[in-house]
């Protein structure tokens, strides 16, 4: 009986002591915001034909954006509940996001990438961008 009592004592000390130290006995702690107020958030929306290809150009995008940007944010890929690959970015600011799209608009290598997420998705005109401002 003693070494089932100690194994059990040990077992729901170790319990209580990852339920601690993983912060879940804290309270007025949530998830952190999205965005933060005055930060732009813009969602782009491509019905893809090549969902697959399609995603792993669209991250491919990503990663050159995150090293060659000279206005960096972050974005990051999903899939829409309908098949549709999104990139949802995050500026922090109205100019910082003029920034950005100039740059995208002058750089070669990100027009590339982009024509091959036009062949793996279709047209462009299927992109739909909704910006919001945070408040």
């Amino acid at each position: 009986m003693t070494v089932i009592k100690t194994t059990a004592l040990a077992l729901l000390a170790l319990l209580l002591s990852a339920t601690a130290v993983a912060g879940h006995h804290e309270k007025g702690e949530g998830p952190m915001l999205a965005a933060k107020p005055g930060q732009i958030v813009i969602v782009y929306y491509w019905p893809c034909a090549d969902a697959e290809t399609g995603m792993s150009e669209l991250k491919e995008m990503i990663a050159y954006e995150r090293d060659a940007s000279p206005h960096p944010y972050s974005a990051a890929p999903a899939i829409h509940s309908d098949g549709a690959l999104v990139s949802v970015d995050v500026h922090s600011s109205a100019e910082s996001m003029e920034k950005a799209v100039a740059w995208q608009e002058a750089d070669a290598a990100w027009q590339a990438q982009f024509a091959k997420m036009e062949a793996a998705c279709g047209s462009a005109d299927d992109l739909s961008v909704n910006v919001l401002t945070m408040q």
